[in-house]
């Protein structure tokens, strides 16, 4: 089966929220709505046009990272898989595109973000497991303190 993996780019548009599964698995939905935006050079201004809502959802770790940092209003970045389904209301039928998130996080192109991680252990793990001087089995260059452009 092939999956699209989407990056989308936004503003979060409904209200966070985190529930469980039966099991106790915690996940997290919003809406993110990404309006392009063109610049009119003649009346030099910014103008919206096309709109694309999504529906994320977010799983685990990822659930309560972004139940915990974002609310509506809030500009972010969304990557993960792609699914479209397709339903009937009211005798219309309606498309609703989703985002099965891997990754949540602020755009840092509107907002600013304090990171704190929520536990330095797998961090940790991983250093160790990688030697930072024979990363792709090459020795690093040494380190530059400048660089002249």
């Amino acid at each position: 089966m092939f999956e699209t993996t989407v990056t989308v780019v936004g503003n979060v548009s409904t209200d966070v929220v985190l529930r469980q599964t039966q099991d106790g698995s915690p996940f997290v939905s919003f809406g993110v709505i990404s309006t392009e935006r063109r610049f009119d050079a003649k009346t030099e201004s910014w103008s919206a046009s096309n709109k694309l809502f999504v529906w994320v959802t977010g799983w685990k770790r990822l659930a309560n990272g972004a139940a915990s940092s974002l609310k509506k209003g809030d500009p972010v970045i969304v990557t993960g898989k792609l699914r479209v389904d397709e339903y009937e209301k009211d005798g219309e039928k309606r498309t609703l595109v989703k985002v099965n998130a891997s990754a949540i996080g602020p755009n840092l192109a509107f907002c600013t973000a304090d990171a704190q991680r929520n536990s330095s252990e797998d961090v940790n793990t991983f250093l160790r497991a990688v030697d930072l001087d024979q990363v792709g089995g090459d020795p690093l260059p040494p380190a530059l303190s400048a660089v002249a452009v």
